[in-house]
């Protein structure tokens, strides 16, 4: 079926009319197209209506954009996509600034489990006790005052820490006498008993295994939850970080043609030797789901200051926290290389940025003889020696500019430190490949707000210019980290990311020019439609 979409006016983005990647109009006269004409699923052309309507075929079906604004499909190159649907069911402590804030939040949803047999465990949280104005620190003695009698599990903003109750700890089987894993903790008082507190290795699998149980409840029903509002955001593609459940999720709603956007897998360690054994590997699959690079974690967060450092953290001899040791990160993303997945490795410090690349260097042979691109997750503090390794090795730098706004009262410590921070621009001058996404739920998955967040470093209007100014982007280029560059972060530059005869129909119209309106109203554009292979699969009321 073909299909004219109509009355917009179109960035198409596109290298061929006007357009290069690196953010540069070659003609600034050229006149923006202001039709789509498509068939299937695929462009046909994008130009004048005009020309459009007398190249389209008898029978083609008309769609009236209303005068918006189009743009390529917005992708989001790391989310939990799993976690932000439950969030949205979940209670949300995001907001709170007080210990007793978030335990007001909790407290609903503890009633309703004491009245409802089906709920067994409460999980949510989103807790940042970085943004609490008073000093007392969550353990599960305050949990138990509000819950006693049922299992409740509270994963911190950063998705690192884990804030259990007693219950929790019992039903799991957890006393004074585990043991600290390699890369995790469990937080204990003075007398050696759990706080409930559990970080990064302690508290991932831990996560992990619950989410992917049966006491999380069905993630066939809160999925398409998640995927509405990630439409209505204007995205159409995703790279998603959560576990196997969430795939085979996918791929039933694949199956009852209820998927609405594109999934890009990314592989948990636990399930990569089944995937190896399969022959499965990275960019196999789809136009709607393909599998991904294998997710390993070189270190934890910045919140919990157990991202790892090559300078401790001032005042102390802490450098933060290795999660996997060097041979261990090499030696699997050798292994999967070597059976064709590449690898992305979750490094917030620079010190694991460090070893990062120094891993993937060591099988680089490997990777390139198979195509891989491999990616370091969030590359928040890079040394500037390592910058230019990033270009080297072929390694995209897969970043979230929204934590950078969020993180401008924590950075403090960078002021003594030569240290490339959220260091976008500079990446970009040195010509490494860059993707940007939203760690949501950690963050909101709206991509206007990243984009706003990128050409502004600011959060609420401060600090005036901008959090370290010199790392800010331009608009186009911004807008190409959250369209070309996700698609190439997933092998498909050549199927979706610009608007052209031959790609895929994904495309958002919008409300405003986001090139043409003073910077903070980018924040605030509103998604009129959402269209994926053609077809509007959100479309915004009245």
């Amino acid at each position: 079926m073909y299909r004219l979409f109509h009355n917009a006016t179109v960035h198409a983005m596109n290298p061929a009319t006007g357009w290069t990647p690196q953010g540069q109009w070659h003609s600034h006269d050229m006149p923006h197209p202001n039709a789509i004409l498509t068939s299937e699923d695929r462009i046909v052309a994008v130009g004048e209506y005009r020309e459009l309507r007398d190249l389209a075929p008898l029978g083609t079906e008309r769609t009236d954009l209303g005068g918006t604004y189009v743009l390529p499909g917005m992708g989001d190159g790391h989310i939990h996509s799993a976690m932000y649907s439950r969030s949205l069911i979940e209670p949300d402590m995001r907001h709170c600034t007080t210990l007793d804030e978030a335990l007001a939040v909790l407290r609903p949803y503890v009633e309703q489990a004491r009245v409802d047999p089906t709920i067994t465990w409460i999980f949510g949280g989103q807790w940042n006790i970085n943004a609490w104005t008073t000093p007392q620190r969550p353990d599960r003695r305050v949990l138990d005052s509000v819950a006693p009698d049922v299992p409740v599990a509270l994963s911190s903003l950063d998705l690192h820490t884990l804030w259990l109750n007693s219950r929790a700890l019992q039903e799991l089987g957890l006393d004074r006498t585990v043991k600290d894993p390699d890369g995790g903790e469990f937080e204990r008082d003075e007398h050696g008993e759990l706080t409930g507190v559990l970080k990064e290795a302690a508290a991932i699998p831990i996560r992990d295994g619950l989410m992917q149980s049966d006491v999380s409840g069905s993630i066939d029903s809160y999925l398409p939850l998640g995927q509405r509002e990630l439409l209505k955001r204007g995205i159409t593609s995703l790279h998603d970080i959560d576990g196997v459940d969430c795939l085979h999720a996918y791929r039933k709603l694949h199956e009852r043609g209820e998927l609405d956007l594109r999934v890009h897998k990314i592989l948990r360690q636990e399930q990569i030797q089944d995937f190896i054994q399969r022959g499965i590997r990275t960019h196999s699959g789809d136009e709607w789901i393909s599998m991904g690079p294998l997710k390993l974690f070189a270190d934890g967060a910045l919140g919990s200051h157990t991202c790892h450092m090559s300078e401790a953290w001032p005042g102390t001899h802490d450098h933060g926290m290795a999660v996997m040791e060097p041979g261990e990160i090499e030696h699997w993303i050798r292994t999967a290389a070597s059976a064709g997945i590449a690898a992305a490795v979750h490094a917030i410090g620079d010190q694991a940025a460090t070893e990062a690349l120094d891993a993937m260097a060591a099988s680089q042979s490997v990777a390139r003889a198979f195509g891989l691109r491999h990616r370091i997750e969030h590359a928040q503090y890079i040394k500037r020696s390592d910058v230019p390794r990033l270009r080297e090795l072929g390694v995209t730098a897969s970043m979230q500019p929204l934590h950078c706004t969020t993180d401008i009262p924590l950075n403090g410590f960078l002021a003594d430190r030569d240290l490339v921070a959220y260091g976008w621009n500079t990446l970009r001058q040195a010509g490494v490949e860059l993707v940007f996404g939203s760690d949501a739920p950690v963050e909101d998955p709206n991509p206007f707000h990243g984009i706003h967040a990128a050409i502004t470093r600011t959060r609420d209007g401060a600090p005036e210019g901008g959090w370290q100014p010199h790392e800010v982007v331009t608009r186009p280029e911004a807008v190409t980290y959250y369209t070309h560059a996700v698609a190439r972060a997933s092998y498909e530059e050549n199927l979706k990311g610009c608007l052209a005869p031959g790609m895929l129909a994904d495309f958002v119209s919008v409300d405003r020019d986001i090139f043409a309106v003073d910077a903070e109203a980018v924040r605030d554009t509103v998604v009129e439609a959402t269209v994926v292979g053609a077809q509007i699969r959100y479309q915004r009321e009245d």
